[in-house]
């Protein structure tokens, strides 16, 4: 469903794309991606089980293939879809993620 999560692996696709939005029935958030990065699904799962939000904001930076500086963040979404990194035909259980600060619109 996500198949397009993969484009943010390209600095320039990142840069270009980084801002969107999500509606929800309640309220609108601005987002902008800070992390983007592939990882297998239980790795990542083991790496953030026992981190704390800031202890993941700076492990989503870290694991990070670039980073795009936005300053302080208190809310975030995170997307994730199946991989193809290291194998083009099938999937592997390696995820694409995406990480971005969130906001509510005005």
């Amino acid at each position: 469903m996500f198949s397009e999560l993969s484009k943010f692996m390209n600095e320039e696709f990142l840069v270009q794309n980084c801002n969107f939005t999500i509606y929800t029935r309640e309220q609108d958030y601005n987002a902008t991606v800070f992390s983007c990065y592939s990882i297998g699904e239980n790795e990542e799962q083991n790496n953030i089980e026992h981190l704390d939000f800031q202890q993941k904001i700076e492990y989503y930076k870290n694991a990070s293939k670039f980073v795009n500086n936005i300053g302080e963040i208190k809310k975030i979404v995170k997307l994730s879809t199946c991989s193809y990194l290291n194998n083009h035909a099938n999937p592997t259980n390696q995820r694409y993620y995406i990480v971005a600060k969130i906001e509510k619109s005005e």
